[in-house]
């Protein structure tokens, strides 16, 4: 090696380096575990421990956010909802196009329409929650925009977000 050539770096044994979890259609997803890369005919491949559990975390993840939705966000639970853009308007009492707006970005959604997505995904997740729980946590939502990429871990338990110390 010449003065001039920078050593390679080592490259970690087994998955020591995050995946950066695209397939959900959020940017900020990497997971820490859970996954195994693999060559396959068609080329290099990812294969993903319990995906269904992976999108439950991922939707809990979210709601449980005290953050304003994300455009990205808002689609991927209507999606984890089995809904289109015209249910979710009806649901709402809203236009198809409001909708369609939101899901791009050229709209916030309404905190009201917000705060009924966090409760229909709660109840979806099937998590124990009381209809007044659920408004005293979505109560206080806080404003601020996301900035900060989503960790999940998979564990004997399945999936679950890392949250910042």
């Amino acid at each position: 090696m010449t003065a001039m050539q920078k050593p390679r770096p080592r490259r970690p044994a087994g998955n020591a380096e995050p995946f950066h979890y695209l397939a959900s259609g959020l940017p900020n997803v990497w997971l820490m575990d859970g996954f195994h890369r693999a060559d396959t005919p068609d080329g290099p491949g990812v294969r993903i421990e319990d995906a269904d559990g992976l999108h439950l975390a991922l939707a809990r993840a979210i709601v449980t956010d005290r953050r304003r939705f994300q455009p990205e966000e808002l689609r991927y639970l209507r999606r984890f909802l089995a809904l289109s853009q015209a249910n979710v308007a009806a649901l709402l009492g809203n236009s198809e196009q409001t909708v369609a707006r939101w899901e791009k970005g050229e709209t916030a959604i309404d905190p009201s329409g917000e705060r009924l997505i966090r409760f229909i995904v709660t109840e979806r997740l099937g998590d124990d929650v009381t209809v007044l729980e659920a408004l005293r946590g979505l109560a206080a939502a806080d404003e601020a925009h996301h900035g900060t990429s989503r960790r999940l871990q998979h564990r004997a338990g399945g999936w679950r977000e890392l949250r910042a110390a």
